[in-house]
């Protein structure tokens, strides 16, 4: 197994493709009519050479198996352009939701909105009632979150700057504040958001930046602004610009083209390829690629 890392660093730093974003991370007339066609030009070279190394190591790996070994190609996540860095912590705050009574954890474009809850956390000060009615407030003020400048379009979805998003269950036989469903995992929190292609709560800087057409940047009460990066993932997987690259070749495998498959799937698939029963793992055999 062998983790080839160029694609990914190269898109987060790189993936300029998007006329929302500035060329310029200091400049917010830098997108649009105002970006600079060079540095766009420049930035795409740079992901076409990542993936070209990329290709050229898949090959020498290939080569170095020989023909009769199957070789399988896949990448962990797809990846999208980003236009907006977003404060989920202002998100709140202007919601009048205390986040002192908080922890919010973010990567990427999702978030983890924990409640300081009474004999679940270490110093849990949140009785159950509050943290009832402080869950359907987080609730509320993340399903409504939107771009505040609808003008030049930075959302295209309704405004909303969340596609995904679910709460803790309040009811089961675990208790409240240790319930969880087919979408939250015990470790999850007790909102849990994925923020829409576009955004990402990383790249803010320092001092901020505001976009074109916002208001003047308040650190204590701006929600976006413009990032100093360019790429990211962790999107809504059932998104397509979230799907990625699968490739295998190999005297197991078949010639044929697939639509759809899952990370998961692969573990299994190669278990099948090496005389393993898969047996309580998660995914299927991608029986339509074997011979």
């Amino acid at each position: 197994m062998v983790y080839i890392e160029q694609p990914d660093g190269s898109e987060h730093q790189f993936l300029l493709t998007d006329p929302r974003q500035g060329t310029n991370p200091k400049d917010p007339n830098s997108i649009g009519a105002g970006q600079d066609p060079a540095k766009v030009k420049r930035y795409a070279s740079y992901i076409r050479f990542a993936y070209q190394v990329a290709d050229k190591a898949v090959k020498k790996i290939a080569d170095a198996a020989g023909p009769d070994s199957n070789v399988i190609v896949v990448s962990d996540h797809g990846f999208a352009p980003f236009h907006t860095s977003v404060s989920m912590t202002n998100i709140l705050k202007n919601a009048g939701i205390d986040t002192t009574k908080l922890a919010i954890r973010t990567s990427g474009p999702a978030v983890n909105i924990y409640v300081n809850l009474q004999n679940r956390e270490q110093g849990g000060t949140i009785d159950l009632a509050t943290y009832k009615a402080l869950v359907a407030q987080i609730t509320d003020a993340v399903k409504n979150a939107v771009d505040p400048n609808p003008k030049f379009n930075y959302s295209l979805d309704s405004g909303r700057l969340f596609n995904v998003v679910e709460t803790r269950p309040l009811q089961c036989n675990a208790g409240t504040g240790l319930c969880t469903s087919k979408t939250i995992g015990q470790d999850f929190g007790d909102v849990f958001a994925l923020m829409a292609p576009g955004y990402n709560f990383d790249g803010i800087q320092s001092p901020g930046v505001a976009r074109l057409g916002d208001p003047a940047f308040n650190a204590a009460t701006t929600t976006v602004s413009m990032p100093n990066f360019y790429g990211a993932h962790g999107h809504d997987p059932e998104l397509p610009v979230m799907s990625a690259t699968f490739i295998a070749a190999g005297p197991d495998i078949r010639k044929t083209t697939i639509r759809r498959m899952r990370n998961l799937d692969v573990a299994p698939t190669i278990m099948q390829i090496l005389g393993v029963r898969p047996h309580q793992v998660d995914g299927e055999v991608l029986r339509e690629i074997l011979r």
